[in-house]
């Protein structure tokens, strides 16, 4: 399971990465009042229309992206393991990929009525319902996908390289042995 590990540590990696940068600059997060209900209603709304069938392709590509790394760590650590297995596990992951897209969009309406007006999440439908909106949202999914497919890809020789230079450190200030 050492290798599912490296996979879970870089992913969380990843994606602190990202909350990180994104966070940036940010003031502290103090508790905000509810947005109101017109608002969440109207999040609602916008996310229906850029979703469409988004979370079932980002599940698709996530484990279409993640499944054969994680089979074969699998299929290394667990020789003997059957055809009926492996297909039983991917439905497990592909289960829980699922679930957690779907509870991480959950808190979606509140956040985006948390940070746009009514006003502007209209305009916003608005677009999205033009051409070039409508061809946007039908590409999102792909673009996205192709540029966290070059992240994907990197995190392991990025985990080696930091790894490397906090031994490095910590070898210079006498906590770890040298090699």
């Amino acid at each position: 399971m050492k290798i599912l590990r490296v996979l879970l540590l870089a992913s969380a990696a990843g994606l602190c990465g990202v909350v990180s940068a994104a966070s940036q600059g940010a003031p502290p997060a103090v508790p905000m009042a509810a947005p109101p209900p017109e608002a969440v209603a109207v999040a609602k709304e916008l996310i229906s229309l850029m979703s469409g069938d988004m979370m079932a392709d980002m599940t698709g590509k996530m484990v279409a992206q993640a499944w054969p790394t994680l089979e074969q760590a699998l299929r290394q650590q667990f020789p003997k393991l059957d055809a009926a297995t492996g297909a039983e596990l991917r439905a497990e992951f592909e289960k829980q990929i699922a679930a957690n897209v779907a509870e991480s969009m959950a808190d979606a309406p509140t956040i985006y009525a948390r940070h746009l007006s009514v006003a502007e999440m209209r305009d916003i439908q608005a677009f999205y319902k033009t051409p070039t909106g409508i061809k946007s949202l039908k590409m999102m999914p792909q673009i996205t996908a192709e540029v966290m497919g070059n992240f994907v890809p990197r995190m392991q020789g990025m985990m080696e390289r930091v790894n490397l230079a906090m031994t490095g450190i910590l070898q210079k200030h006498g906590f770890a042995p040298p090699k």
